[in-house]
């Protein structure tokens, strides 16, 4: 070993140890020992003395400088368990969740004795979705900080210590201040990467969309529950990770896919180049630049043909690293990227060239040669996953069995992935250029990496939990491991440029690649335009967006009419997805019941994403923060906006008409808004829906005295099964025999009621919660009922 990786290693030696006894002396004395004795082992020599004594002092100062930077609560946690108000900078980019957001904070100023004071510290606020803030906004919040909650199976609040937080604010009253006052730079790259994955969302349906989102920016957060969990089941989540791992895969794919064609070190040349540019997109921030330090370490090695220097250059990249900033050795994706990348240049060689010697036994060297990119990547794949292995197990206590075979055949698609993700992003900022032929090309590749997921997460048995592993089984399990690939990198490798015969030139088959591609397209195509024929069916979907409301209407001419848009952007996006196909992003019609959470705060993202063609609302304002975005939304997309008033209605073609039916009289005559809600009668002959947004029993009240017919099939609980609403009288005159409820799964308001389904008792009673999307087909004569999930 070269003296500056022994010296390297010496460094990370005493580091590790630091950091996995909390800098006990003892540890420390330990590793300076076994240092000690390993290397006059090998070096029996005087002068092995001065080289022991450099590496005891690099140990030693391991241990000091990590000890140093252990991270301190900050100044601002004092006040942890007070009501406090604060004026602060978003200093990061807000995190999406489901139906709130986190946003890191930098505080600036704390107001104490009855005036402003300087204070520092970050804090993690969580937020609702609306109003949103971003980069740079400065905030006047009061609330009460809180010390970060304890959890059951990780560390919450070492993970945020470490990360400079040591104090949370849960929904305080906010008030913004200022924009703008971030970092020029990193305000342009988060706009930017804001504007592709808009563009992106944009194009692609979900989950596609958020899955190339996710591989292309490292935005995990926006992924699917489902596509989620399927990922870590399948050890594929890596994959929308911004790691080392990812970055030397996209350098080892780029390599594998071009070097049969330009050579091994020009195709290097373009993965180096692939590497630079991606670490760009995706943040630049200190972790991104560590991981791009790892994947240029495997890909220099190649550059400069030096392959078996790899694992020196990666131990003084890491020592550098961790001079800088110790306490990143804590951090999982640290660890991750330097096991991964160690595994790519130490193992990953020695597996393929093996694996191709075998094979070349029973199927011989042209054969060999031809599935070449395909050993490259099996190669990458298996090292980077055995190297990585006893991180993910101690830290998530889970083992994927189909990890392998499922990365075999995901990985392929990631490079395809991210490329057309940032090309649809790309060509989705140029104005006046219609990008919608190249939606095909990049859905295909997310398409399928979604089907791979699902298809081995489905496999019996695909992981399972492995409790109580720790430090000392990794410790086991590496030992082993570097045991092995020093016994495979020590055994003679087949050259296959040194078998006789004659090569094979592949790039004919380009041609005939690209064709099948073509046909493949073309067929995909052909299937879905048959498929995507209209009918003579009233199609009315009730679609799982959580606790709100969101239904879809698909009349027998093709209209197509969205009634609210749920709680957020997110949950509507996907559950339109669902039913709509892709390339054809059309509605009609925007009908909103009322101005309330649950019901519009989908609406901005389908004012973003669709073609519509107008918007039916009651007329009343409401004073909230969502409102004034739908408002804003609503005039920069330039929709027409109509008033809904009894007696309107919508041809929507044989035979199947909707109806306006309230609200009775003047909507400023209700005292609650939910009154206000516009009531919709969707009829197709002898069948008729009854969609009554969120009235109460005072409006209810209000259609029985006005003589509206309200009989109806199919009837939507109003205001999601509260006791407030469907009234026996109401239900009475409503007569249903099919009872939808549109409600949340475990929400805080304890909808539906158990009044409101006793009063049910004799229907059947669908809910969003139990069965997620609820469509109800009719010819007018008869109904079919389809549920996402099976009816108990």
């Amino acid at each position: 070993m070269p003296l500056p990786a022994a010296l390297a290693l010496a460094w990370l030696l005493g580091l590790a140890a630091a950091a996995f006894t909390d800098a006990d002396p003892a540890a420390t004395l330990a590793t300076v020992g076994l240092l000690s004795a390993a290397s006059f082992a090998i070096a029996p020599r005087p002068r092995t003395l001065v080289l022991i004594a450099v590496g005891a002092t690099l140990i030693v100062g391991a241990t000091w400088r990590y000890d140093e930077t252990q991270p301190q609560p900050s100044p601002i946690s004092r006040l942890n368990g007070e009501q406090v108000t604060l004026r602060a900078i978003v200093d990061d980019e807000p995190t999406e969740r489901t139906k709130t957001r986190l946003y890191r904070l930098e505080v600036r100023e704390v107001f104490e004795d009855d005036r402003w004071r300087e204070e520092s510290g970050r804090v993690l606020m969580t937020a609702r979705t609306f109003p949103g803030y971003e980069y740079g906004d400065v905030l006047e919040i009061e609330g009460t900080l809180e010390d970060p909650p304890e959890l059951d199976d990780f560390d919450y609040p070492d993970y945020l210590l470490r990360r400079g937080i040591s104090s949370v604010i849960a929904f305080p009253e906010a008030k913004l201040l200022a924009s703008g006052e971030g970092g020029v730079l990193r305000s342009a790259l988060f706009d930017l990467r804001a504007e592709f994955a808009k563009n992106i969302s944009a194009a692609l349906p979900e989950p596609e969309a958020s899955l190339a989102t996710g591989v292309l920016l490292g935005a995990r957060s926006a992924l699917p529950t489902d596509l989620k969990d399927n990922m870590i089941e399948t050890g594929t989540s890596h994959l929308t990770a911004v790691s080392g791992q990812n970055i030397a895969l996209v350098a080892a794919l780029v390599i594998a896919s071009l070097a049969w064609a330009i050579g091994r070190r020009p195709a290097a040349w373009v993965a180096l180049a692939s590497v630079i540019a991606y670490a760009l997109l995706v943040g630049g921030q200190p972790s991104v630049v560590r991981a791009s330090l790892m994947g240029g370490v495997y890909v220099l090695s190649i550059i400069l043909g030096r392959q078996n220097s790899a694992p020196y250059a990666l131990v003084l990249a890491a020592a550098g690293m961790t001079a800088f900033d110790p306490q990143i050795v804590h951090d999982v994706s640290f660890q991750l990227s330097f096991a991964a990348t160690l595994g790519l240049v130490t193992l990953a060689e020695p597996i393929r060239s093996h694996a191709a010697a075998a094979a070349a036994r029973w199927t011989g060297p042209r054969t060999i040669r031809a599935s070449q990119p395909l050993l490259d990547l099996a190669s990458v794949t298996l090292a980077a996953i055995a190297f990585t292995l006893p991180i993910t197990a101690v830290n998530f206590q889970q083992i994927s069995l189909v990890a392998p075979l499922a990365n075999l055949f995901a990985v392929p698609a990631f490079v395809a992935v991210a490329g057309t993700a940032a090309l649809t992003a790309g060509l989705g900022s140029i104005p006046g250029v219609d990008a919608a032929w190249f939606v095909w090309i990049a859905w295909l590749p997310a398409a399928y990496m979604v089907a791979v997921v699902d298809f081995f997460a489905g496999v019996p048995a695909a992981s399972f939990e492995l409790t109580g592993l720790a430090t000392a089984h990794a410790t086991v399990y590496y030992a082993a491991l570097f045991a092995l690939t020093a016994w495979l990198r020590s055994q003679p490798r087949i050259r296959l440029d040194d078998e006789p015969g004659r090569a094979i030139d592949w790039r004919i088959l380009e041609p005939v690649a690209a064709s099948a591609y073509v046909v493949g397209l073309a067929g995909i195509l052909l299937w879905l335009a048959v498929t995507g024929t209209g009918s003579d069916r009233l199609t009315v979907s009730f679609l799982d967006v959580g606790q709100g409301d969101a239904i879809l209407i698909e009349g027998p001419d093709n209209h197509r009419i969205l009634v609210d848009g749920g709680p957020t952007g997110a949950a509507v996006k996907r559950a339109l997805d669902r039913h709509l196909p892709f390339y054809d992003r059309r509605i009609d019609l925007i009908v909103l019941t009322h101005p309330q959470a649950d019901h519009v705060g989908g609406l901005m993202d389908v004012l973003d994403e669709y073609d519509v063609g107008a918007v039916l609302t009651s007329g009343i304002d409401a004073d909230t923060s969502v409102y004034e975005e739908w408002r804003a939304a609503l005039e920069q997309a330039e929709v027409t906006e109509l008033v809904a008033r009894r007696g309107q209605w919508i041809d929507l073609g044989d035979g199947a008409v909707l109806s306006v039916v309230g609200p009775v009289g003047a909507p400023d005559e209700y005292d609650e808004i939910n009154d206000t809600s516009v009531v919709l009668r969707l009829t197709h002959d002898d069948v008729s829906f009854l969609l009554t947004g969120d009235i109460t029993a005072e409006a209810e009240t209000a259609l029985i005295r006005s003589g509206t017919n309200l009989e109806a099939d199919v009837l939507k609980i109003a205001h999601h099964g509260s006791r407030t609403s469907t009234s026996p009288a109401f239900l009475s005159r409503a007569d249903p025999s099919i009872d939808v409820i549109s409600v949340g799964a475990s929400n805080s308001f304890g909808h539906p009621t158990a009044d409101v389904l006793d009063r049910l008792d004799d229907d059947l009673v669908l809910r969003t919660d139990l069965h997620g999307d609820i469509t109800i087909e009719t010819d007018g004569e008869l109904i079919w009922i389809r549920t996402e999930h099976r009816i108990e």
